[in-house]
């Protein structure tokens, strides 16, 4: 018997919010930014970052119960700033989450259940439209820079339902 059966305490299960991005390359770097800004938000969940999916990424999810991303994505016809709720079969237009520098996230938690890790059941995966231009610079475009309050609350609604 489960110690919530045996107890009758619910536990909450372990949450992290993970954002992703490049903080060199502009508006690519939007992931990173909305997880200082989500930090400390909601009581309870874990933020962390990370600019590229490899192994290492499995040190940063391992050990929680569910996992909601954050990354840039391009999509044709998108307009910058705007979220999009990702799923498997829509990665392909993402920056990150199948990206030529690094690996496909859903890759990455296959293979890591097929080496017998307890992987976080994936809560949500968010895209935030950039465009298809992306240079070098620490800041984010004005269109996704005024956007982010409204994604942040977007996104706080979502996880705490």
């Amino acid at each position: 018997m489960s110690l919530e059966k045996s107890t009758g305490i619910n536990k909450k299960p372990r949450t992290l919010i993970l954002g992703m991005g490049n903080p060199i390359l502009s508006d690519d770097g939007v992931g990173l930014v909305l997880a200082e800004k989500l930090r400390g938000r909601i009581e309870g969940v874990d933020v962390a970052s990370n600019p590229m999916i490899d192994l290492s990424l499995l040190d940063d999810i391992i050990g929680y119960d569910v996992v909601y991303m954050i990354d840039a994505m391009t999509t044709r016809g998108g307009k910058p700033g705007e979220l999009k709720r990702i799923h498997e079969e829509d990665s392909i237009g993402t920056l990150h989450l199948f990206s030529s520098h690094g690996m496909n996230f859903f890759e990455l938690m296959k293979l890591g259940r097929s080496i017998g890790y307890k992987m976080p059941e994936i809560g949500g995966i968010y895209g935030v439209e950039i465009g298809d231009k992306v240079e070098f610079n620490e800041s984010l475009s004005p269109a996704v820079e005024n956007k982010l309050l409204e994604i942040v609350e977007t996104i706080c609604r979502d996880i705490t339902g």
